[in-house]
C-alpha cells in the first residue's frame, strides 16, 4: 500500500487540502447600509473646537499630540474611532477644557457635543465592521470544513476530527462564520497541511474490510482503579457495574469500558453490540439528595467510543459522541442490542446517561446517614474503601448491571477502492 503522502500527490489540486477545501466561502458580513445619514453632519463641532480646544490641540501647539481642528469624519479608520473616544471620554470627566482655561462651554453645550460624538463613534464603529453589504470571500470555519471532509471523502466524521490543533473560531454575536473575523494564520495553514495528511490516509489507507468477527466477554469484568479493590472483593468481577452519569467532576463508575478489548476494532465500520444488562435500585430506601437523579425515570444504558493511546477508557475524553442508547427493564437480565459506527482503534464505552450525579462522596455519607439500615457490627466502617465494601455488600445503591457483552463486525465498513477510482479518476 503506498504512503499517505504518495496518496496526497495523486490527488488532483492537492492544496485544496491545505487550504481548507477551496478553503473559501461566500457571505455578507455587517449589515449597516452606508448610505444613511451621515451623524458627523447633522452637529458643527468646529465651533466648539475653535473657541474651547484650538488653543492647546491646533495649528500651533499639540499637547499630547492631539490636533483636534482636522478632524476626519465620518469615521473610516480606527485611529479616528480611537480619537473620538478620547474626546467623550475626557468630556465626560470634564477634564477638558481645564480649569485654568480661559472660557469653558455652558454645560448642556458641552454634553450635545458629547451625545454628537456618541452618534459619530457609534457610525464609526457599524463602518468598520460592515462591508456595506458587500459579497466577501472567507475561508471555511471549523465545522463547515468537517462537513465538507465528511461529504467529499465520505468518512464518517463521529470519531474523526483531524481539527483538534485547529485555533478555535472566533464568534461575533454568537455567529462562527462572520468573514472578517475569520483570520487566516501562519499556524493554521500548517495545521490544514497536517490535517491533510492525515484526512487522506484515512479515506485510502484500508483498500478493503476485513471479514466480519465476533468478541465475546463474561466474567472477569474489571472496573476501574478506584474500584477494582472493593469490587473483586464484593462480586469477584463476575459483572460491570455503571453507578453514575458521564458529566461527574470525579469520575468512579461513569464508564464502562471492556479492559480486555482497550485495542479495539480492526476497521471502521458499523458493529453489532448485544449486552445482558439489568437495571437495579430505581426505587430505594435511602434520601435521593444522595444521588441526584430521578427514580421516576427508567435507567438508560448509552455506548460511548473510547481510545486507549488518547486517555483512560473510565474517563471523560475529547472525542465522544452518544452512539446509542436503550431503556432498561427494572430487576430483570434481557439481551439488549446495538449498531454503532465504530473507526479503527476505538473501542465501546457503556455509560449510564441518567445516573448519579456523582458516587465517590456517596459511599461514605450514605452510610452515616442510613447506618441503621445496614448490619451494626459495620456501621460505624471508616474510610471510603471498607465503605464502599459495605455498602456494595449490604446496600440498595441505583446501579446498571452489565453480565455479558458480544460485539460482531464489520457489518458495513468503509472502503478507500471506491475513493481512490473516484478522487485519481479525477487527474484524468
Amino acid at each position: 500500500m503506498p504512503s499517505s503522502r504518495s496518496l496526497f500527490a495523486l490527488i488532483p489540486h492537492p492544496w485544496l487540502l491545505a487550504a481548507g477545501f477551496a478553503g473559501f466561502a461566500t457571505g455578507v458580513t455587517g449589515a449597516v447600509n452606508l448610505a444613511t445619514a451621515d451623524p458627523s453632519a447633522t452637529f458643527d463641532h468646529s465651533e466648539f473646537i475653535s473657541a474651547y480646544c484650538v488653543d492647546c490641540h491646533g495649528p500651533d501647539k499639540q499637547k499630547g499630540d492631539r490636533r483636534l481642528d482636522q478632524l476626519d469624519l465620518p469615521i473610516t479608520a480606527e485611529d479616528a474611532l480611537h480619537e473620538i473616544q478620547e474626546i467623550i471620554d475626557v468630556l465626560v470627566l470634564g477634564d477638558m477644557p481645564p480649569e485654568e482655561a480661559q472660557q469653558h462651554p455652558p454645560a448642556e453645550t458641552v454634553q450635545a457635543l458629547i451625545d454628537h460624538f456618541t452618534a459619530v463613534a457609534a457610525d464609526g464603529h457599524d463602518r468598520l465592521a460592515s462591508t456595506n453589504r458587500e459579497t466577501v470571500l472567507r475561508r471555511l470555519n471549523r465545522r463547515e470544513y468537517l462537513n465538507t471532509i465528511g461529504d467529499l471523502f465520505e468518512i464518517n466524521m463521529a470519531m474523526f476530527d483531524p481539527t483538534l490543533s485547529f485555533p478555535r473560531d472566533q464568534l461575533v454575536e454568537h455567529l462562527d462564520n462572520v468573514g472578517d473575523t475569520l483570520r487566516t494564520s501562519g499556524y493554521l495553514l500548517d495545521q490544514y497541511i497536517e490535517a491533510a495528511d492525515v484526512i487522506v490516509e484515512k479515506a485510502l489507507g484500508e483498500p478493503e474490510p476485513p471479514a466480519p468477527q465476533t468478541w465475546h466477554f463474561q466474567d472477569s469484568f474489571y472496573q476501574q482503579p478506584e474500584l477494582r479493590y472493593s469490587h473483586t472483593k464484593v462480586h469477584d468481577n463476575r459483572f460491570m457495574v455503571l453507578y453514575e452519569g458521564r458529566n461527574s467532576t470525579r469520575h468512579e463508575g461513569g464508564y464502562g469500558p471492556l479492559h480486555a478489548f482497550a485495542d479495539g476494532v480492526p476497521a471502521d465500520g458499523y458493529y453489532e453490540i448485544t449486552v445482558r444488562a439489568e437495571a437495579l435500585n430505581r426505587r430505594h430506601p435511602y434520601d435521593q439528595d444522595l444521588f441526584g437523579s430521578d427514580p421516576a425515570l427508567p435507567f438508560r444504558l448509552g455506548v460511548v467510543p473510547g481510545r486507549a493511546d488518547i486517555g483512560p477508557l473510565h474517563e471523560h475524553q475529547p472525542i465522544e459522541p452518544l452512539l446509542d442508547e436503550v431503556v432498561l427493564a427494572d430487576n430483570e437480565q434481557r439481551w439488549y442490542t446495538f449498531r454503532v459506527w465504530l473507526d479503527r482503534g476505538f473501542t465501546p464505552r457503556f455509560v449510564f446517561p441518567n445516573g448519579a450525579l456523582t458516587i465517590r462522596p456517596t459511599w461514605i455519607r450514605l452510610l452515616r446517614r442510613h447506618g441503621e439500615l445496614f448490619p451494626a457490627d459495620l456501621r460505624d466502617t471508616q474510610g471510603i474503601v471498607e465503605s464502599r465494601v459495605v455498602v456494595m455488600r449490604h446496600g440498595h445503591v441505583p446501579q446498571i448491571r452489565i453480565h455479558e457483552v458480544k460485539i460482531h463486525g464489520p457489518l458495513e465498513a468503509a472502503s478507500s477502492t471506491a475513493r481512490m477510482q473516484r478522487l485519481v479518476g479525477m487527474a484524468h
